[in-house]
């Protein structure tokens, strides 16, 4: 007959067991590894009418002593609060507190679960040992072994020749093996002494000391190696060291070989506060081998201070030793295409109806064009009160500018002043918004004919627009019609005296078609009186509001001769614009297609044109195709997949060519594989430079094992923005 024994013992946590840094692996989207077999605690139930800290024991016979030691064999269960315990044979000796289990030991508790030959466990003092355990990390999803774990105190816990994996523990791929490891339960963090990273069994490396957290908090300490190749610098080996200053800021050292130039060093700071956050990074390369430059470096801060909710300050600065210093040491096409570096600083501030912000900006030029004017400072403040007489909107900004720091064009300042008046008349069915725009602007200029210069332009707008919807397919989808016509009328001022500062022309696209000035900035205002008109469908799904469809049409029609240019520009001829069609949608549900054409209606051709096809399904396949061209311009075609071989094996790869020049641009193929606990991935790079005559080659490998985090290069980065959809 089963016994029950209920007593009012504190019966402590008997082990706590988190290995390698504890990550939060269902971000990470890795596969199920097999779950172990059920552990024997879990087929008995509590008596729900017990309060927590009571001690239950069941077991198929017992003899219990209040003082001395009681007996249980056949089938014992000891439970409290949230730990369980189960074994053929346990005792329990008063007054001293002492558990004894033998046969089969399995305990379990919200973090783990534990099997073992032997275990012995003083109560009060929540000490004790237990032999030959098998363990399974329930937060990390790793477990392992180890012939002797001995709980020293409450908070420590010794584990003698252990091993730990995230793989099934019968096959692991890899495991971590180590003489001794010990868990700091207090300060959440572990060290490992003689550990060694098996691959398949194979020893791959060893450290004679390894410190990690116990939970996914940050830790002081080395962090994997990354390396990569590049024809440029050779072989790279990185070798990070983490400091976890405090919880809220922390500072990483990257000593860096490279084979082809010498040793660098990078440093990157980062804080947190109640009111500030920013980073600050510092890469030197004291002596390059391959240069006559030395002291080559690149710096990038950046700072976001919050005054309350309503007003801030950034600081934004990045800046490099040469202007060669991307095309020579940059790791990626975008950054040897860098042009320029900014350097900001910016107040924001604002009220009820209004806001205020002042600019302090400069650039670093670095493929040896024109400089942009430095702002020292500029001042901005803009009043955007809710309607007022009888729905009339009224808005206005003033700007003032100092542009400085130009050696070859003239520096000045600008006081801008712009005021708007706007009234939407509307119904569900149709609206028509007129509006009103005054703008005044002063000039101030430095070393110039006319060193004051004013200038006033008036501008009015009408847009109007319709709707139109109906059901389709027995009231599956809704498709609406919407035909627009927007009005503008801008005088024409002879602005060939002004310097540009800022301005200048706007890419013809869809929402450009309703804008009243073609020209960014606030030097040049376009002189206007055309009409454009379009047409828009959709179709929706009701239930869910998702657009399945879209298509667009439209063109400006020009009443005068445009006079308004930039500097050494011819203006602009003809009495329309290009025709521009855009249009996207769903093939089917794992298939969109979108596409943007210009059409030139007098020589009957297409000027520019782009189209895109995206694939992707349930098993996770991609295939993204492209093709883009412009007039006289550029043709490219590109073309990015990701097709899984089987369960554990994919294939990725990009391409992109110049279909003008006859050459790739950029060619990428790598192969993933994944198992449960641990991924690989590889990726053969081969771009052009932006000089468009050398080529780059490289290689990227990357590991990322289950619980301990990734090393190698930035492979994933790479694929993610290559592959359109890659996760």
């Amino acid at each position: 007959m089963r016994t029950r024994l209920q007593q009012h013992f504190l019966l402590s946590t008997l082990l706590t067991v988190a290995c390698s840094p504890a990550v939060a692996l269902a971000q990470t989207g890795w596969m199920a590894c097999p779950v172990p077999a059920t552990d024997k605690t879990s087929g008995v139930q509590r008596p729900g009418n017990l309060s927590p800290q009571a001690v239950y024991i069941e077991a198929d016979t017992a003899l219990f002593r209040s003082q001395g030691i009681s007996t249980m064999s056949g089938n014992v269960y000891i439970s409290q609060e949230n730990n369980k315990l189960a074994a053929d044979r346990a005792s329990y000796e008063q007054p001293a507190g002492i558990v004894t289990a033998s046969g089969g030991v399995s305990f379990s508790s919200n973090d783990m679960q534990v099997r073992s030959r032997e275990l012995r466990y003083n109560l009060p003092q929540n000490t004790g040992e237990m032999l030959e355990a098998e363990y399974d990390l329930s937060q990390a999803n790793g477990q392992g072994f180890s012939k002797r774990v001995i709980q020293e105190s409450p908070d420590l816990t010794r584990l003698e020749d252990s091993t730990y994996t995230t793989c099934p523990v019968d096959k692991p791929d890899w495991s971590l093996n180590a003489s001794t490891i010990y868990l700091d339960h207090h300060n959440q963090r572990g060290s490992a002494r003689n550990a060694t990273l098996k691959i398949r069994n194979v020893p791959i490396g060893y450290l004679p000391y390894f410190s990690f957290p116990l939970t996914d908090a940050r830790k002081s300490g080395l962090l994997w190696p990354t390396m990569s190749t590049s024809e440029r610098f050779g072989l790279q080996l990185s070798v990070p060291y983490y400091w976890n200053l405090a919880p809220n800021y922390d500072l990483t050292l990257t000593p860096s070989l490279l084979t082809n130039r010498g040793l660098q060093l990078g440093t990157e700071f980062r804080y947190l506060t109640e009111k500030h956050r920013g980073e600050a990074s510092y890469v030197l390369l004291p002596n390059d081998s391959e240069s006559d430059r030395d002291n080559r470096y690149y710096f990038n801060v950046k700072n976001d201070t919050h005054f309350g909710s309503k007003s801030s300050l950034q600081l934004k600065a990045e800046g490099v030793s040469d202007d060669q210093y991307f095309v020579d040491l940059g790791n990626s096409l975008e950054a040897t295409s860098v042009v320029n570096l900014e350097r900001r600083l910016e107040y924001r501030t604002s009220g009820q109806y209004w806001s205020f912000s002042t600019l302090l900006q400069d650039y670093q030029v670095l493929d040896g064009g024109i400089a942009p004017h430095a702002r020292s400072p500029q001042l901005l403040v803009r009043y955007d009160p809710p309607q007022t007489y009888n729905g009339l909107n009224l808005d206005a900004e003033t700007e003032y500018t100092n542009f400085t720091g130009s050696t070859t064009e003239t520096n000045g300042t600008r006081l801008d002043f712009t005021t708007r008046a706007s009234k939407r008349f509307s119904n569900e069915a149709a609206y028509v918004k007129p509006s009103l725009t005054l703008r005044h602007t002063q000039y101030q200029l430095d070393d110039a004919d006319n060193t004051q210069i004013d200038r006033t332009v008036p501008s009015a707008s009408v847009d109007a627009g319709l709707f139109f919807e109906r059901n389709i397919k027995q009231g599956r989808y809704i498709q609406t019609l919407e035909p627009r016509l927007f009005y503008t009328y801008t005088p024409y001022r002879d602005q060939s005296n002004i310097p540009v500062f800022d301005s200048s022309a706007r890419s013809l696209n869809y929402n450009q078609l309703f804008a009243e000035n073609r020209f960014t900035g606030k030097d040049r205002i376009e002189d206007a009186n055309h009409l454009t008109a379009s047409v828009s469908t959709r179709v929706q799904s009701p239930e869910d509001g998702r657009e399945l469809f879209r298509a667009s049409i439209g063109q400006v029609y020009h009443f005068d001769e445009r006079k308004v240019t930039l500097p050494d520009e011819a203006p602009l001829q003809g009495d329309r614009s290009e025709l521009i069609l855009e249009a996207a949608g769903e093939i089917n549900p794992r298939t969109r297609l979108s596409t943007t054409a210009y059409w030139d209606s007098k020589e009957n051709s297409v000027n520019a044109g782009e189209v895109r096809v995206n694939y992707k399904d349930d098993k996770k396949r991609i295939l993204n195709v492209g093709y883009a061209q412009r007039k006289d311009n550029f043709e490219s075609a590109n073309l990015s997949l990701y097709v899984p071989v089987n369960e554990h094996w994919k294939a990725v790869g990009a391409w992109e060519r110049d279909l003008q020049n006859d050459r790739n641009l950029e060619t990428v193929i790598g192969a993933e594989y994944e198992s449960c606990c641990w991924k690989t991935r590889v990726a053969s790079r081969n771009y052009l430079l932006p000089d468009n005559n050398t080529r780059e080659n490289a290689v990227f490998v990357e590991f990322e094992l289950k619980g301990l985090g990734n090393f190698g290069s930035g492979t994933r980065d790479l694929l993610q923005n290559r592959v359109y959809g890659y996760e």
